[in-house]
């Protein structure tokens, strides 16, 4: 497993308050959302996806946005809340996403097209993750931590959570099957511990960040975005 390669893909920016990611414990929903704050003082993060390319497979994780996000690769207020589904959502994130930066163009540069993709690794369901889903809908497999399925499920996360983002394929959920983590929950993807999915819950339930172990003992671990 030595010619494990990572390949980060920078999908656009979020535009966020600057509690979301920074608040800590006293951040609270009103104060993440940002909607009582001037809008100078958000910032605009990058939103990324990573393509692994491993001996048994390629493994994209996330989506980044949508290109119905940004049709023109600008700004696009009322592209925007159509994408996202929702008024009050748009509020809380704007998002842009230049032509060329969405990932299925991005891969396409590479030669991949998203019929290639043997797994996409969805770390959470939220929109700077999850929108961007419809570009590479033609993969093989969705894998998303069931913890994460019940939590966008839930009554109280109707606003956050738009089913129509990942509605046009099939989630492959999945129950934590190892120990690995501060929370001694993990999923080994492959059953040989070269790709481990670890629960970080705390942003969402089944939050996961993904560690890539070589055979030497060399690992990268991408925590999140936000």
């Amino acid at each position: 497993m030595s010619d494990i390669k990572i390949h980060v893909l920078h999908t656009g920016a979020v535009c966020v308050s600057p509690d979301l990611p920074f608040g800590g414990d006293h951040c609270n929903p009103i104060k993440a959302s940002g909607i009582f704050q001037p809008r100078e003082s958000r910032l605009w993060l990058l939103v990324s996806a990573y393509l692994i390319e491993h001996p048994k497979g390629l493994f994209l994780v996330d989506t980044g946005w949508a290109r119905a996000m940004s049709p023109e690769g600008v700004f696009d207020k009322k592209a925007q809340v159509r994408s996202l589904g929702s008024l009050v959502l748009y509020e809380v994130n704007q998002g842009q996403v230049p032509l060329g930066e969405c990932v299925d163009e991005q891969l396409e540069r590479m030669g991949i097209k998203a019929s290639d993709i043997d797994a996409v690794l969805l770390t959470h369901l939220d929109c700077d993750h999850a929108n961007g889903l419809v570009q590479v809908k033609d993969a093989k497999r969705f894998v998303v931590a069931a913890d994460e399925v019940r939590f966008a499920s839930k009554f109280t996360n109707r606003v956050r959570y738009n089913k129509d983002w990942w509605g046009m394929v099939t989630l492959d959920e999945f129950e934590w099957n190892d120990d690995k983590g501060p929370f001694g929950k993990s999923y080994d993807l492959l059953g040989d511990g070269s790709i481990q999915l670890i629960n970080i819950p705390g942003h969402a339930d089944g939050l996961f960040a993904v560690k890539v172990l070589a055979d030497d003992g060399r690992f990268v671990l991408q925590l999140v975005n936000i």
